[in-house]
């Protein structure tokens, strides 16, 4: 059983990951189409072959007919698979295909004698034989496939009866060769592609993942210590020196962050950071998000965030220093803000007191917080929620 299902397997293209996105995979399809195309085009005119025999067959222009019938078909197929790029899944190409072919050995065979049939119907065989390659190809295996080529195999005989040699079981047995050898072949090339799409996009992968090596050493070697220098330079304005800190706090938070995702809640929390950077506060963000909070939880948490940010703009201080912390993961989302700034008497602040305007919504998704500060001693605001 178990050698059965590797044969199957082997034979099997649809189990081959067929990536819409992957431009080689596409590639590797349109070429495919166009060289079974290109096949059913070659074969036509071998049915001009029989016409040699003109004076001997008393129905010549059955294969006159036959030719002109083959050469329209194959143009259609030619244009079909031109235009859509892709055998696999088109059954209507396959099935067509197989239903000219089985109208074509019919009523070729009437074009000679019942003695002849067979000596006619070989100059057929090229043009019969692909019909159960582009099965293969475009409808795999497939119980609806397999009939088709017992149907063609079946109209062969009927075709050359009574003129049966034992050229009849070798014409058979070329049906289901052809058809096995083109889920072969089909399952191959497919596999390779796939493997040569996922090696594409694994070496582009490591190139963005050089690149971004490169980034970060370009701006921790370069960027970084240029603002560093500036901001413990004396001899240099205390304006400058300011812009100089808020440019080494956004360099190190691009390196904290360089390599992380660019949606959702991390996004979320870095634009909140930015907003803040660009209003002059000297805010270092920290971010490690590794699962998605409910909407309804992160939108709370960051207002309160927003919040006691802008606090801290007013009230900490020109030169104090702000860390926002934000981290999320499966057990809940914990969003903290510490400044080392002026401070306040929490005890002694009522409520409603700019710190405060945004927690009840923080309480309502059943979040918690709390606010410790002293004089001089900077703030701390903590916000979080754990998953239920």
């Amino acid at each position: 059983m178990a050698l059965t299902q590797r044969v199957l397997a082997a034979l099997d293209w649809s189990r081959v990951p067929a990536d819409s996105d992957a431009e080689i995979v596409r590639a590797h399809e349109q070429r495919l189409a166009r060289m079974v195309a290109y096949v059913r085009v070659a074969t036509v005119p071998f049915l001009a072959v029989p016409l040699m025999e003109w004076r001997h067959l008393p129905h010549p222009w059955i294969i006159v007919a036959a030719l002109l019938a083959a050469a329209g078909e194959a143009l259609w197929f030619l244009r079909r698979a031109r235009r859509t790029g892709d055998l696999r899944g088109d059954g209507l190409l396959a099935f067509a295909d197989a239903a000219f072919c089985v109208a074509l050995m019919a009523a070729g065979s009437r074009a000679g004698l019942p003695g002849q049939r067979n000596a006619v119907l070989t100059e057929l065989v090229p043009v019969s034989l692909v019909s159960p390659v582009v099965l293969a190809f475009a409808v795999g295996l497939r119980p609806r496939a397999a009939a088709a080529v017992l149907l063609l195999s079946a109209t062969w005989t009927a075709s050359v009866w009574p003129d049966v040699s034992q050229k009849l079981a070798s014409d058979i047995l070329g049906f289901v060769i052809w058809y096995v050898a083109g889920l072969a072949v089909a399952t191959m090339l497919r596999g390779m592609a796939a493997q040569t799409a996922a090696a594409v996009a694994h070496a582009r992968r490591l190139d963005l993942a050089l690149h971004r090596e490169g980034f970060r050493r370009s701006l921790h070697d370069g960027v970084l210590p240029i603002f560093d220098g500036i901001a413990l330079d004396e001899r240099v304005g205390r304006a400058t020196r300011r812009a100089a800190r808020r440019g080494a706090i956004r360099t190190r938070a691009l390196l904290n962050t360089a390599g992380e995702g660019g949606g959702g809640f991390s996004a979320r929390v870095l634009e909140l950071a930015d907003t803040f950077l660009d209003l002059g506060l000297l805010l270092l963000p920290r971010v490690y998000v590794h699962a998605e909070p409910p909407p309804e939880v992160a939108g709370a948490l960051l207002s309160a965030a927003h919040e006691a940010l802008a606090n801290a703009l007013k009230y900490a201080g020109p030169d104090a220093e702000v860390v926002l912390f934000a981290e999320a993961t499966r057990d809940g989302v914990e969003i903290s803000v510490l400044d080392n700034g002026a401070g306040f008497d929490a005890a002694a602040t009522p409520r409603g007191h700019g710190h405060t305007e945004s927690l009840p919504a923080v309480e309502a998704v059943g979040a918690a917080w709390s606010v410790t500060s002293a004089p001089g001693e900077g703030t701390k605001v903590v916000l979080r929620w754990t998953s239920p």
